[in-house]
């Protein structure tokens, strides 16, 4: 007799994961269009997809696919048959109605918005307009955003106007720099003006550090920071060398003329980029010279600085 409950109960289990299968990968007529954004609940879409609020389905994609968290965010049309299976790969693999766009690292926000325009999507002067009425909790002295827009690949749905771009962007900048967990956003500021730095200086990532060692001890001892990647900012990074003539450009961003930190970033920098402004390495080193290959050579003199660059040329 219990033998006969065993398998009545084993025939039982069978047939529940069975209808559960069924059900999973059962074809179903859709025409529904679902837009899932950053930082949007996304259970809301997706009962566009379990319109009977169906609890299977829910369990599935709990423990099959971690509550959904996998879903990229994106403008997906979902029109034909498929089954729950079919729809939520569609959603992971994000292939949805959009268009792909990549922010390099370094990336300055002029750039960016000539990248969305060669792509059809929006206008800069349109972007800039909605910057303005735009709330965010970290500084954006007199307007300027620079060093907001996160360095990532961005899925952007074709139905997305400028604010919702804008959104996209600083919802990922959010993601990487949450505000709770920065809570002096003056001192943020500052680091993510130091970071922009270290993003155009640096070419080798263990360099980051070394070289904002330097930028400090700079500061500490009131000294013109001179680097050339500020005075070339001026200039939309149009030039390859900075010559001695660039440098009579007047202006607070001209770290040969003018001491401390540029007023505002240079650029998009990335989270590496900021953990070494908040966690620069111990040095007396005040000079740094490109050596070849992307790396520096960093000295505690001028002299030393000098006579380096002489055995180089040599």
């Amino acid at each position: 007799m219990k033998k006969a409950s065993y398998i009545t109960l084993f025939i039982f289990i069978i047939g529940i994961l069975g209808y559960g299968y069924q059900q999973i990968c059962k074809k179903r007529e859709y025409q529904v269009a679902l837009n899932f954004e950053y930082g949007k609940n996304i259970r809301e879409e997706l009962l566009k997809i379990n319109a009977r609020n169906h609890k299977l389905f829910w369990l599935y994609l709990r423990y099959f696919h971690q509550g959904g968290k996998d879903i990229k965010a994106g403008y997906y049309e979902v029109h034909g048959q498929y089954s729950w299976k079919d729809v939520l790969s569609m959603l992971e693999e994000g292939r949805g109605k959009y268009q792909k766009i990549t922010i390099i690292e370094g990336t300055p926000l002029f750039q960016v918005f000539e990248l969305l325009e060669e792509k059809g999507i929006g206008k800069a002067e349109k972007y800039r307009e909605q910057l303005q009425m735009i709330s965010f909790p970290y500084p954006t002295p007199d307007g300027n955003w620079e060093g907001y827009f996160y360095p990532e690949t961005y899925n952007v749905p074709e139905n997305y106007t400028e604010k919702d771009v804008i959104q996209l962007f600083l919802q990922e900048f959010l993601k990487h720099f949450p505000e709770e967990e920065y809570p002096d956003k003056e001192e943020f500021y500052q680091k993510l003006i130091l970071a922009s730095l270290l993003e155009r200086e640096a070419k080798l990532e263990e360099e980051k550090p070394m070289i904002a060692s330097v930028i400090e001890n700079r500061l500490k001892k009131g000294m013109r920071l001179e680097i050339d990647s500020t005075v070339n900012y001026l200039y939309q990074y149009q030039k390859k060398r900075i010559y001695y003539k660039d440098l009579e450009k007047d202006s607070p961003y001209n770290t040969y003329r003018h001491t401390g930190l540029p007023p505002g970033p240079i650029c998009s920098p990335t989270e590496k980029s900021m953990y070494a402004a908040y966690h620069p390495a111990k040095t007396d080193f005040y000079f740094f010279v490109t050596k070849g290959e992307g790396a520096h050579h960093f000295t505690k003199t001028y002299q030393e600085h000098i006579n380096f660059q002489k055995k180089y040329k040599k």
